[in-house]
């Protein structure tokens, strides 16, 4: 772009009527063109009007290539014709090379200039690498070759005048034909093409754009109040939410976008994106996904065992969908067709672990020297990575807080307070453990031993209906009715039961020796543990869970 080339576009454009007279177009090495606001306008005033006569439309190339309906991405081959082919486009004896020779000469001459990471060296798109961007921009170049070879053999077959059967690919940027040329054209309807059912209400693609000159200048800025409209044959543009001060820059908006659209489509990102998202993908086996749905989770579209993606976003950081998937992974048998207080937590504490492994990746990740790096990429790159890091430790330190306020609505009894209900196994502790504090014993790692001799009391001990150590005992029994030992139940627990008894029963008869405590009893217990013990790993706490059933 130069000032020479606005400038001759800008006079080329109200030479076929279009309407900007309030607002000033510059151009600098920072911000490429924008429109200044030249004076104070009323609520909802035009600020551009652009003739339909100025448009490179959808039409104009059905037309040209002789086509009897219009084809997805057709204009792009019309726009490349325009850009790189020396003879002359002609419809009806019209030259558009002519007509649109000021808007054509305007437009950047490489992928390189219009920045977008499709065409990035390789280096440089590896820097994307853990990102959203990364895989996308991946598949967005096979697909963006595919419908080039799709629109090449389409014209081999209706037009082969102007396309040759088995045409190369072309390396040398002059062929029109070629794919380098068609993905300059794409990244210019990337960047500045409006949707057709704009100008035409009985268009059903989402994929036919056409482009505008003029408005096509205006930089993007998310939350902006604008009007677009089709009045007369012409394009109106209108900043409609408020009067814009007179020296204001006049922006466009292109909709709501996450960072990952803007940086792919349109090669740059915004700080403080409030319609930024990330997805966070999970993988399953196709089982698991099936039993999933018939428990009555409702999955991400295109869930399959390749990736389960759930969006993380400002508005929605921890989705419950998400929350409730994570439970339904960590149900236990007991817990069948329903979703418990423990599968929730259970469930939040693993996904905890995950989002801060996604974390430590964003903050680990370095850049290597490499001095054909683009600077301005880099920079790009970074802020990227910090917008999506940000949505990940959102939702991160949102499962501390709801871990939290679960813990403070259902109120758990906690080990320490389970075991001053019992003070004379609490004392015991001392001699065995050497303390009776719980943190201390967490540390020592005798956790473990703990839960399942304290379990097998409360069974032995029978605690009354209205006890707190009651659903301890319930649910001891309803697990000896249902469990199944086996041999590797047995193996599993051997050595941790003859390191504690009969040494236990001899040294503390008055505890140990009353009621049963067999290695069967230890395994029953060891199972009980699973069913009702949750870790808080913020701060280590063990929590025994009654079971409550969550809607």
């Amino acid at each position: 772009m130069s000032q020479n080339s606005l400038e001759n576009l800008l006079q080329w454009s109200k030479s076929h009527g279009a309407y900007f007279d309030n607002v000033e177009f510059t151009l600098n090495d920072d911000k490429g063109v924008y429109g200044i606001l030249k004076h104070e306008v009323n609520f909802d005033e035009p600020l551009i009007i652009v003739p339909e006569a100025l448009f490179i439309t959808p039409e104009m190339a059905t037309e040209f290539f002789g086509l009897d309906n219009p084809v997805d991405d057709l204009g792009l081959l019309l726009l490349a014709k325009l850009k790189f082919d020396r003879t002359e486009t002609l419809i009806n004896g019209n030259s558009l090379s002519k007509m649109y020779e000021p808007y054509i000469a305007f437009l950047p001459s490489t992928c390189l200039e219009i920045g977008l990471p499709l065409f990035w060296s390789d280096h440089e798109k590896e820097l994307l690498k853990g990102t959203d961007a990364y895989p996308k921009l991946r598949q967005k170049r096979e697909e963006l070759f595919e419908k080039w070879r799709s629109l090449m053999s389409l014209l081999n077959e209706k037009r082969p005048d102007l396309v040759i059967e088995g045409t190369p690919l072309y390396k040398e940027s002059r062929s029109w034909k070629s794919f380098e040329a068609y993905s300059w054209a794409y990244s210019i309807y990337c960047t500045r093409a409006f949707p057709n059912f704009l100008r035409k209400q009985s268009e059903r693609s989402l994929n036919i754009g056409f482009l505008c000159p003029i408005v096509d200048l205006l930089n993007h800025k998310n939350g902006e109040k604008v009007t677009w409209s089709f009045e007369d044959n012409n394009f109106v543009f209108k900043s409609s939410a408020k009067c814009i001060k007179r020296g204001e820059e006049v922006y466009n908006n292109y909709g709501s976008k996450s960072n990952t659209e803007l940086l792919l489509n349109y090669g740059f990102v915004l700080d403080g994106n409030e319609s930024e998202t990330t997805t966070l993908t999970l993988k399953v086996e196709d089982e698991v996904i099936e039993a999933g749905i018939k428990f009555g989770l409702k999955l991400p579209l295109g869930t399959s065992s390749s990736g389960l993606s759930f969006d993380l976003s400002l508005a929605t950081p921890l989705p419950k969908e998400l929350i409730r998937f994570m439970g339904f992974l960590h149900q236990l048998t007991s817990e069948k067709n329903q979703y418990t207080l423990r599968m929730h937590l259970e469930g939040l504490s693993k996904l905890r672990d995950i989002l801060a492994s996604r974390i430590t990746t964003f903050k680990t990740w370095k850049i290597e020297e490499n001095v054909n790096t683009n600077k301005k990429v880099i920079e790009l790159v970074k802020r990227y990575r910090s917008s999506q890091k940000s949505l990940f430790q959102r939702a991160y330190e949102l499962c501390d807080s709801t871990e939290k306020s679960l813990i403070r609505k259902f109120k758990p009894l906690t080990l320490r307070k389970a075991l001053t209900l019992d003070p004379e196994f609490d004392n015991c502790l001392i001699f065995i453990f050497g303390t009776n504090e719980v943190n201390e014993i967490e540390k020592k790692g005798f956790s473990d031993q703990v839960l399942l001799l304290f379990i097998m009391r409360c069974r032995n001990l029978k605690p009354a209906r209205d006890s707190p150590l009651r659903f301890i005992h319930d649910t001891y029994e309803n697990v000896s009715t249902t469990i199944e030992i086996t041999r590797e139940d047995v193996l599993e627990y051997s050595d941790l039961y003859h390191s504690l008894f009969p040494y236990l029963s001899h040294k503390f008869p008055e505890i140990f020796a009353v009621g049963d405590y067999s290695a069967k009893s230890m395994i029953i217990a060891g199972t009980v543990v699973d069913r009702i013990v949750f870790k808080r790993k913020v701060n280590g706490e063990l929590y025994l869970l009654r079971k409550i059933i969550l809607e």
